[in-house]
């Protein structure tokens, strides 16, 4: 029992509960001590510590008239008020105290912090208990939402189930997608050795050693000075070592409350230690347990001691100078010792409402505690205790040459808080878990933006890479369409060389011509294509192997104009072969070249003014696209380089509008629908095999050459869009590989032709083929003479 100057003429006794934390086993306790006979006996409940758990028995406690304080209850639920009622009893636990300040007041000094620091961007970490939802991790999660919004920042939440291994991995993934720096850590101290555990082995470590970054964990202020011990200790099978946790979790901070446990007599007249020692003698007493070496808890032993004693004195106030007349404590009103005697029985019967005033006779009380200086002039919160001062405390790693492979460590203070923020921030960030680490320094800006560590990589200071083609890939592809460059030189010199001679006269030399020119396009497409979408790996700052021309969207010109001029003028030869091949009246079909490069003009003027109109409309603008990119660099780099990729865009703000899509893709339609009229055609044309004056058999296999390959790469190239590297690839393999065929296969056969065999020889060849074209002809009812058409072809060559 408790018997001091504040109780001369009572004793007053506790009884012990174990809820177990749990509430429904709080619940249960809370009913059977209502049905004992002897309830009349009591005066109020000191307990349960547990939030969640003092929510319950709180709530209950007005309607049996009893007094409810709890040592260690902190959340900001506990202080609910009813908006149907505005006196006392607003308050849903009005007949309850608790002497932990709220959790979320505590809090007050992070955000502090958190302004001085310049940190926008707060990220929280919540386990909950699978099926349950803590009004206490709640009450936190709301709290920085509201703060962190009125002042214009960003809160990002993740959570986690406790004991679910996969839900916490799931949460890191996200935090490290995030590149969280500042994390408030929002689960129990039960689950932090899964929590840090799981980040040390998925690489999410507190800071690095070569860069000056550091991730802040922000712990709850209940978790035991000794929780990394103890955790790893606790944890026989665990994968964990004490240097992994610490290696995790850091030079964390905690918010914590001004404990006064270090005084030896207090206001009370007895001193925190053997009170400590009476209270723990007593409790492992009822539970038939030995206390050898217990534990000094300072924080919930403080709280604890600080209870008893607050309802001890608030039971003294109420029974010597709670005035009946006035309905409240006069302190220089003493009751008689009828009046405490009255008072007390009628406490003790639950009469009328003497539980509220013996709430406000505890309310009235003020004493230097082991966890401070208690009072109860909270306006705001009547259920709080008010007149605490708060503190930020840090793990401190102590290196030592002796233990150079063990992390030594201890909390320290280094920031206090009462109306304003004072931090010792010379030394603040300077603790590392990396001995020889050099902390970051200020130069002549000695301010505490440049000593804190940073929120989010600085914008201003990163640097831009390009996402693009590996050098390797752009020079192999480059020297390959250089190859074909000078390729097709050959053949076009070739082609005038020998334009004279028959089997390149016959052969529409100037259609020839045309197919090389659209080659010489489609092969400098690649190394342009290249130098556009830049080189991987290469700064925008210090160098400059890109090409920005985007008023215009180059690279869609010379693709559309290179494919549309060299296949136009292979799909002009085979239309020519097929118009021949079926008309009804062959000896009147006259198809000069001029005629065909008309066409291929009107070919090309679609293109011109699909493209022409589609930069008129639209405008673009050069950007630096990160949307699709994976942030490969070290995490804990204050100025990371960012990857991204260069990109010709649509700039709405000089079009004052919407993009419109559609005149691109009806280029690409026009394309395909051509591709496979080419292909039609050639396939109506495959029997005609007279290699001197048509070439619709090779034209033929390079049309289906063209339609296979464009058919496979560009599909899979609109798949590989987020791939700049493997979509340029497929794209410049397709263009050069089509390419080489197709003119190959227009020339090379002429070249060999002019080497192996005689002129007579190959003009004799080309009369019995046509003889027997004409036969065939005839065999399909079609009255065509092979002579005659042999006369309009060669009279349309030498037009």
């Amino acid at each position: 029992g408790i018997n001091a100057e504040y109780g001369k003429d009572y004793t007053l006794e506790t009884d012990w509960f174990n809820t177990k934390a749990d509430s429904g086993k709080a619940i249960h306790e809370l009913f059977k001590f209502i049905g004992r006979n002897d309830t009349r006996d009591y005066v109020g409940i000191v307990g349960p510590v547990f939030t969640d758990v003092t929510k319950y028995i709180s709530e209950l406690a007005p309607f049996f008239n009893y007094v409810s304080i709890s040592p260690t209850a902190s959340s900001s639920t506990l202080s609910a008020v009813s908006s149907e009622t505005y006196d006392d009893r607003k308050y849903i636990y009005r007949n309850s105290l608790r002497l932990h300040p709220v959790e979320t007041d505590i809090y007050q000094a992070v955000f502090k912090l958190a302004s001085n620091c310049g940190w926008n961007k707060i990220h929280i970490m919540t386990g909950e208990r699978l099926g349950e939802k803590s009004a206490f991790r709640s009450s936190v999660i709301k709290v920085f939402s509201d703060e962190m919004a009125e002042s214009g920042k960003f809160v990002f939440q993740y959570s986690f189930t406790s004991l679910n291994l996969d839900t916490i991995r799931s949460a890191f993934s996200e935090l490290k997608k995030n590149n969280a720096r500042v994390i408030i850590a929002n689960f129990a101290e039960d689950d932090a050795y899964d929590v840090f555990c799981i980040g040390h082995s998925q690489g999410f470590f507190s800071e690095s050693f070569e860069h000056a970054g550091k991730r802040v964990w922000v712990l709850p202020s209940g978790y035991n000075n000794n929780w990394i011990n103890s955790s790893v200790r606790n944890k026989v099978n665990g994968s964990c070592s004490r240097n992994d946790i610490v290696k995790s979790v850091g030079t964390y901070l905690t918010p914590q409350f001004q404990w006064n446990t270090t005084e030896p007599n207090l206001d009370t007249g007895f001193s925190f230690q053997d009170t400590w020692q009476s209270y723990s003698d007593e409790f492992y007493k009822n539970y038939e347990e030995s206390c050898d070496g217990c534990a000094l808890e300072e924080k919930a032993g403080g709280l604890m001691y600080d209870s008893v004693w607050t309802f001890a004195m608030g039971l003294d106030n109420f029974l010597y100078h709670f005035d009946r007349n006035y309905g409240a404590v006069l302190p220089g009103h003493t009751n008689s010792k009828a009046d405490r005697d009255v008072l007390l029985e009628e406490l003790l019967q639950r009469v009328g409402n003497r539980s509220a005033d013996l709430v406000n006779s505890m309310r009235a009380v003020n004493f230097d505690g082991a966890s401070g200086r208690i009072e109860f002039k909270n306006e705001k919160d009547r259920t709080c205790r008010s007149g605490f001062k708060a503190k930020i405390q840090q793990l401190r790693i102590l290196h030592t040459e002796k233990d150079y492979n063990e992390l030594n460590f201890e909390l320290v203070d280094v920031c206090e808080v009462e109306n304003e923020l004072n931090c010792s921030l010379e030394n603040i960030w300077d603790s590392s878990i990396y001995k020889n680490k050099i902390p970051n320094t200020c130069g002549q800006f000695n301010d505490y933006h440049c000593r804190c560590p940073q929120d989010e990589p600085i914008d201003s200071e990163m640097d831009k890479v390009i996402i693009g083609i590996p050098l390797s890939s752009l020079i192999f592809f480059s020297v390959c369409s250089l190859i074909g460059i000078l390729l097709a030189t050959s053949f076009f010199v070739f082609n005038v060389v020998f334009m004279k001679e028959r089997v390149i006269k016959m052969s529409s030399p100037h259609i020839n011509n045309i197919i090389l020119l659209g080659s010489l396009l489609l092969y400098s497409y690649v190394p342009l294509a290249g130098l556009m979408t830049g080189i991987d790996g290469y700064s925008l700052k210090t160098e400059a192997h890109h090409i920005r021309l985007c008023s215009m969207k180059l690279l869609n010109w010379v693709l559309c104009l290179g494919f549309t001029t060299s296949f136009g003028a292979l799909f002009a030869k085979t239309w020519r072969v097929y118009a021949i091949f079926t008309s009804k009246k062959p000896r009147n079909m006259v198809l000069s070249d001029w005629k065909l490069v008309v066409l291929i003009v009107i070919l090309l003027l679609v293109d011109i003014i699909l493209l022409s109109t589609n930069e008129y409309v639209n405008r673009y603008k050069w950007a630096f696209s990160t949307s699709n990119t994976t942030l490969a660099y070290d995490l804990l780099d204050d100025t990371p380089d960012v990857l991204g990729e260069l990109v010709c865009e649509f700039d709405e703000m000089r079009a004052g509008r919407s993009e419109i899509p559609w005149l691109i893709t009806a280029a690409l339609v026009y394309k395909g629908l051509l591709l496979l009229f080419g292909a039609f055609i050639a396939f109506q044309t495959r029997q005609i095999t007279i290699p001197a004056l048509n070439d619709s058999k090779y034209i033929g296999i390079s049309i289906y050459t063209i339609l296979v390959v464009a058919s496979i790469t560009g599909p899979v190239s609109m798949l590989l869009n987020d791939q700049p590297a493997l979509e340029f690839g497929i794209i410049s393999a397709g263009i050069i590989f089509t390419n080489t065929i197709m003119i190959c296969l227009v020339f090379l056969p002429k070249a060999y032709q002019l080497r192996y065999q005689p002129k007579e020889s190959i003009k004799n060849q080309n009369v019995r083929e046509w003889e027997s074209v004409a036969v065939s002809r005839r065999e399909s009812e079609i009255q065509v003479r092979g002579r005659s058409n042999v006369a309009i072809w060669l009279d349309l060559e030498e037009m």
